[in-house]
């Protein structure tokens, strides 16, 4: 009778590496590492390797806590050849930081990386100077000419598949070009309107002429008129140079301000004494005003040392 053949087992492997060797490096503090170098989740223990930045698990917290052996590169990756493992293994670690304290600076720095993320600036983009728009009557339209179509037809006859017959469609069809077609058409109407063109441009440069003539042979007639007027002209500007400045030319005689004449006297009414709304000073008569100067300002007296002080359109003589 055969033995019944007993599959073997493999032996149950340690969960934590248990090791009394050491690494000779010096211990690394916990409290100097960033918050973002090392995790102190219970039971998830890893810590930044300084050798080889690698995530690397840490073993013995509760008694001597120290890296877990690793290599510097993963093991089971067939393609990194040779395989060396990392002078930090075994290497003993301090941890001399609270596990809430840790939470809450990694809390904290997570806010700030984000509100940080939210306020950087954007980069600034030099805008492109855009030049207005020409208005609508300031445009000139340019007429066209057959040559500048010709070229037209001639650059697109050149790029367009269409019109050189190579663009079909799945029918095997070729396809038509409408651009090439109304740039055709245009060509032909040009050439059609050429002459009936250069008939009118001919008119207009002949009328032009005509024009050019009468007005240079009516130009002896508009300096001698200019010429005759030309002394009434200088006599009015000098005229309007001799008035003051703010003061309203009047036609007639101007009025006396030594004394009125009787005709006038006896038109204005009799008043006494006049006061100056300004500063006070008095006049005994009607006249003795009018030859001191004083006029009226809105309907006030006023001496005439105040009245300067206004205005001349707005002083009105007795």
């Amino acid at each position: 009778m055969a033995t019944p053949t007993v599959e073997p087992k493999a032996r149950k492997r340690r969960r934590k590496t248990r090791t009394k060797n050491l690494s000779t490096l010096p211990a690394i503090i916990a409290s100097e590492l960033k918050t973002s170098e090392i995790n102190l989740t219970p039971g998830k223990e890893h810590v930044m390797c300084p050798a080889c930045k690698c995530w690397t698990p840490i073993t013995g917290v509760l008694g001597t806590p120290v890296l877990v052996p690793h290599h510097t590169t993963p093991y089971h990756d067939p393609t990194t050849t040779p395989r060396r493992r990392c002078s930090s293994s075994n290497r003993r670690i301090v941890l001399n930081t609270e596990v809430a304290i840790w939470r809450s600076e990694l809390a904290e720095r997570t806010e700030v990386s984000s509100t940080v993320a939210s306020r950087r600036a954007t980069k600034v983009l030099p805008k492109p100077k855009a030049h207005p728009a020409p208005a609508a009557s300031q445009l000139r339209p340019v007429p066209l000419s057959a040559e500048q179509v010709r070229v037209m037809f001639r650059r697109h006859h050149e790029r367009c598949l269409a019109c050189r017959g190579e663009a079909t469609d799945r029918a095997g069809q070729t396809l038509p070009c409408r651009d090439g077609e109304r740039l055709a058409v245009t060509f032909l109407r040009l050439v059609r309107q050429e002459p009936k063109r250069l008939a009118v441009r001919e008119v207009f440069a002949r009328e032009r002429r005509r024009f050019d003539r009468e007005y240079a042979g009516a130009a002896p007639k508009r300096e001698a008129g200019w010429a005759a007027v030309l002394p009434a002209v200088q006599n009015a500007d000098q005229s309007r140079r001799a008035v003051p400045q703010g003061a309203q030319p009047a036609e007639g005689p101007g009025v006396p301000l030594d004394h009125l004449v009787p005709r006038q006297a006896a038109e204005q009414p009799e008043q006494g004494p006049l006061t100056c709304e300004r500063c006070g000073a008095t006049e005994s008569s009607l006249t003795s005003a009018v030859a001191a100067g004083w006029c009226r300002i809105t309907h006030r007296s006023h001496c005439g040392r105040c009245a300067g002080r206004f205005p001349a359109w707005t002083r009105t003589s007795f």
